[in-house]
């Protein structure tokens, strides 16, 4: 296992080389919210169902990459010269000019959703689902202050890194799904999920304070980690005590846990004729690790040098060079040493998401429609709200088009989805984050937020 403290490298490289970074949402793409030919909406609202009975295989059945984040690389990129481009670090780039596009914390969200397999048929006086996936979810912040001592560095003699966090989950779930109607024009649904962990990793910086002491910076800090996997974790040290990764023995019971979904739909076709109404709370369930270890600080100061300028010009021989320099110097801020040689059995929760939704069709063209789509996630680490207006488009049985614009936590985006479903063969493609604002550089301007997702399942049945 990596040390901890990589997570930095990774989040600095992303943002200094490319934009290129993805992981996957935690659920189904949300572009394809209102389409009838979207199979795998039932992870959004499991009250949904299917026009048609289908089967999807590994991979190909869904999946999609994505990194949402409140800055862009705009904020660390800057133009010099004609054509050139200098990180934050250059001396031709002023602090005030750099500080002012950093928010208190600087927040990424980075997730996977794989479906390994999924069934869905019709039966037992309703649609029934039945899935496996692979999903894992990452939340990070960094504090502005860290950001601030890279670029004011001996201007002043303090500065606070409190509230640094980086979370890790990544587990599978074995889903079975049942959805039925309860009047004409209400249905119901709801989805029951066997939770395997695979690992869990959190780290959590309550203090972090640096001082100017003679030209040397001292380090007074508060931190704590945990660890855990499927099976049992041992610590692995380097010759001064110090974490430097964990070893994984799967000669346990693996963790462990459960969850649920619950949805529901109404047409008010009795009051007003093409309006449906749509809520559902998903992923309300947790994980038991009962291998759960835990590090911490030791309490005493610790002595640091500070980081150097990257040079954006010359990748090969100096920004790996010195992205390997910076991780160093982080690792030495946060020295984590074993707290006790036990291992604990503790629960943690899945970020739970709450879906609302409204669509109309249009009384003059019933094969066109418009909506509205709010999400609201809740994290330990990074809530998420989102709110975005669709226009979806069905002009053939067979076809599905939808965009969609809004608001979210990291900013304005814009979405798409194709859905082609004639008999015998359903694949979709589309995104719910476009980048769509880039340099002379090709460097994204605003918020970097890109998405991709994808899926091939095979319909069988008549449609319905």
């Amino acid at each position: 296992m990596v040390k901890t403290m990589k997570y930095i490298k990774y989040i600095i490289a992303a943002l200094v080389v490319a934009s290129s970074v993805m992981n996957v949402e935690a659920q189904s793409a949300k572009s394809s919210y209102f389409m009838d030919g979207a199979f795998h909406n039932m992870q959004m609202n499991p009250a949904m169902k299917a026009e048609r009975n289908y089967l999807s295989f590994p991979i190909l059945g869904n999946m999609g990459v994505s990194l949402n984040s409140n800055v862009g690389l705009s904020n660390f990129l800057y133009p010099y010269g004609e054509n050139e481009l200098v990180t934050f670090m250059h001396k031709s780039v002023s602090a005030d000019e750099f500080l002012s596009g950093i928010s208190p914390k600087t927040k990424f969200d980075l997730n996977l959703d794989m479906t390994l397999f999924a069934l869905g048929f019709r039966g037992f006086g309703g649609y029934n689902t039945l899935n496996l996936t692979l999903r894992s979810q990452v939340g990070i912040n960094l504090p502005k202050g860290m950001f601030e001592f890279m670029k004011r560095g001996f201007s002043k003699d303090y500065y606070s890194f409190s509230g640094l966090n980086m979370n890790s989950m990544n587990y599978a779930a074995i889903t079975i799904g049942h959805s039925r109607e309860i009047t004409e024009n209400l249905r119901v649904g709801a989805n029951f999920k066997y939770l395997v962990g695979l690992a869990y990793a959190n780290l959590n910086v309550d203090k972090m304070n640096l001082t100017l002491q003679d030209n040397i910076w001292m380090v007074e800090s508060y931190a704590t980690g945990y660890i855990a996997t499927a099976g049992e974790t041992n610590w692995t040290l380097d010759e001064s005590g110090q974490v430097d990764g964990a070893e994984m023995q799967i000669n346990s019971p693996m963790a462990s846990g459960y969850a649920i979904d619950l949805g529901a739909t109404y047409d008010f076709k009795d009051l007003v004729d093409g309006l449906k109404v749509s809520a559902s709370l998903v992923d309300l369930g947790s994980i038991n690790w009962k291998h759960m270890i835990k590090a911490k600080t030791k309490d005493s100061q610790i002595r640091f040098e500070g980081f150097q300028e990257i040079d954006i010009n010359d990748f090969e021989s100096s920004v790996e060079d010195q992205l390997d320099e910076i991780q160093e110097d982080a690792e030495k801020m946060l020295e984590l040493y074993p707290d006790g040689n036990h291992a604990e059995s503790v629960k943690t929760k899945l970020a739970a998401t709450m879906y609302l939704g409204a669509e109309y069709e249009m009384p003059f063209y019933k094969k066109m429609s418009v909506g509205v789509l709010y999400t609201n996630r809740f994290s330990d680490v990074n809530d998420l709200y989102d709110l975005r207006g669709y226009l979806t488009l069905s002009p053939l049985r067979w076809l599905e088009a939808s965009v969609n614009y809004g608001v979210s936590t990291y900013g304005k985006e814009l979405g798409w989805m194709l859905n082609f479903h004639p008999a015998g063969l359903s694949m979709f493609l589309g995104s719910d984050y476009m980048i769509m604002d880039v340099s002379p550089q090709y460097v994204p301007i605003n918020n970097v937020n890109a998405n991709f997702t994808f899926g091939v399942s095979i319909p069988f049945g008549r449609r319905k």
